[in-house]
């Protein structure tokens, strides 16, 4: 018997990456121009910031669209931090800001800032800042939503605060004038009525209201991000660390079978629904609807 011979079959392999939770969470985010001020943001509902690309003064659409565009490609590897920098810089100075008079013929007027600081919007320091808080913002909302499965709760129950990143003034010394970490972990805990705050090192069940304490500045800090996970403040090197079952059994956090309930860091149900509706409205009904819910 003859062996038959079969045509050559193409097969066609999808090799478009799958975006990541972060970059879908930062994709379905709107344009939010703005003349607010960091202390004006923190007043936001955390809903609202969730789903609004902004930075404290950034009144011009184009601006605040370029920084979309160039989180979403650190988000995807695409660029690095100086290359990131660059492109803002470039498009900061196409649109003729300048920091003492902000952008020319724009929505609002904005204070003077002094050039070089952080209220420079075309700063080394201040796009820097803009750009690595939006990534792991972005980054850790993504995180929150893996780390809330059923399975990843119950093999990884709790999240322990640690440091990441260094700093060279870090938050707690001499120099930085403010609280460390151990001090607002305690205080945010005396917040939530939660006794467990008190033992080190920093670690609390998933499902516990002292991350959303820690993010909202329980205790009075004013330099906080209002996100139950990290960044919990602007500049922070601080992250968490996902805690396995044995060492939250070991440490009385949870018993043998139990698992704890997921982060609230998600929308629920009904302001999904609401989130979706937000997102087909045209952009003048966005603008309106953000205007009151601003008020």
């Amino acid at each position: 018997m003859r062996n038959r011979r079969f045509p050559p079959v193409s097969v066609a392999f999808d090799q478009t990456p799958r975006a990541t939770p972060a970059q879908t969470h930062w994709r379905g985010r709107t344009l939010f121009p703005t003349d607010f001020s960091s202390a004006d943001i923190r007043g936001l509902s955390r809903q609202l910031r969730l789903r609004s690309v902004f930075s404290a003064r950034m009144t011009n659409a184009e601006a605040v669209q370029e920084l979309a565009d160039v989180v979403d490609d650190l988000l995807a590897g695409k660029n690095n931090i100086a290359t990131a920098r660059l492109r803002m810089m470039r498009k900061l100075k196409s649109l003729g800001y300048d920091p003492e008079r902000g952008f020319p013929q724009d929505m609002a007027a904005i204070p003077p800032a002094e050039r070089g600081s952080l209220r420079d919007l075309s700063s080394e320091g201040r796009i820097d800042l803009m750009l690595s808080t939006n990534v792991r913002v972005a980054a850790n909302f993504g995180r929150v939503l893996a780390g809330n499965s059923e399975y990843a709760r119950r093999e990884y129950p709790a999240w322990e605060l640690v440091r990441l990143y260094h700093r060279e003034i870090p938050r707690g010394s001499a120099e930085s004038h403010s609280a460390g970490w151990q001090e607002r972990w305690h205080d945010a805990g005396e917040f939530c009525d939660w006794e467990g705050a008190a033992k080190a090192p920093m670690i609390a069940l998933k499902d516990s209201p002292i991350w959303e304490a820690l993010g909202d500045g329980a205790g009075g800090f004013d330099d906080t991000l209002g996100n139950p996970f990290p960044p919990f403040a602007f500049n922070s090197g601080m992250a968490t660390r996902a805690v396995p079952r044995a060492e939250c059994i070991d440490l009385g956090l949870i018993e043998e079978n139990e698992i704890p309930a997921p982060m609230r860091a998600q929308l629920t149900p009904g302001e999904q629904e609401v989130n979706d509706v937000f997102a087909r409205l045209s952009p003048d009904l966005q603008a309106v609807l953000r205007k009151e819910l601003a008020a």
